[in-house]
């Protein structure tokens, strides 16, 4: 029973601290009590066996803090597609002059831009009405087939590919943001010619209205394209948590 309690304990800080970071999961209006039960449930079937008789206090911290570094990092892997789409949402507030115009976000209790907020609900609701949800959790349950307790340690392999899906959250947030930027280039440049033609015309007063018009028109058309891109990228989570649990496990 010893053995088994520690098991369930280090499981669960696992478990626990891979579901604090994702978005969904983790948010203030999610109950806490569902989020132990959904830890409980998605491994129980598959305890893995682990015996710490051997292990004195401050090794079972240790082995507690190393398996909580391990599902923060498996959670920073699954939500690199949500940091990419509040970063476009920035992007395009920042584009559209909407960046002083926030509202009230209840799942993080802050104020957030309007564009950022949308894009973030799109990509949650992607992820649950296309139950991409369930084989995020069943690629992370089977990450402790390939990276048991106890196990993991850091590699130039895995460096590498932390530091490279990292810098894609910019390049992916670019991407989403593109064509909101693109018009917003383009309205820019039309009202700076427009400026060298009718001098006496309020340009910069003027391209407001258009730019925002124009940018809003451009974001509502490409909403269907965003969530596309956002759910290939969540189909492809379940094989990087794989595959980074090889990495810690020297695979």
């Amino acid at each position: 029973m010893e053995i088994d309690f520690y098991n369930w304990m280090l499981v669960f800080v696992r478990v626990g601290a891979f579901l604090l970071a994702l978005p969904f999961f983790s948010a203030v209006n999610f109950p806490i009590m569902m989020r132990i039960a959904l830890a409980a449930l998605m491994i129980s079937p598959q305890l893995p066996a682990f015996s710490v008789t051997h292990l004195d206090f401050f090794s079972l911290i240790g082995l507690m803090f190393r398996e909580v570094s391990i599902g923060l990092l498996l959670g920073f892997m699954a939500r690199i597609i949500f940091y990419a789409v509040d970063i476009a949402g920035i992007v395009i507030a920042a584009e559209l002059g909407l960046s002083m115009g926030q509202i009230f976000d209840p799942a993080s209790r802050q104020a957030e831009q309007v564009p950022g907020l949308m894009l973030s609900l799109l990509a949650i609701l992607t992820m649950l009405t296309l139950d991409l949800h369930h084989g995020l959790l069943l690629g992370f349950a089977k990450t402790f087939e390939v990276l048991p307790l106890g196990g993991g340690h850091l590699s130039p392999s895995l460096f590498e590919l932390v530091v490279g899906r990292t810098a894609q959250i910019f390049s992916v947030a670019l991407q989403i943001a593109a064509p909101v930027m693109a018009v917003s280039f383009v309205i820019s440049v039309f009202f700076a010619i427009l400026s060298r033609a009718v001098p006496q015309m309020n340009v910069f007063a003027e391209s407001f209205g258009i730019r925002i018009a124009g940018g809003l028109i451009v974001f509502g058309f490409t909403l269907q394209i965003t969530a596309q891109y956002v759910a290939n990228h969540l189909r492809r989570i379940p094989e990087d948590l794989m595959y980074i649990g090889q990495l810690l496990n020297g695979g």
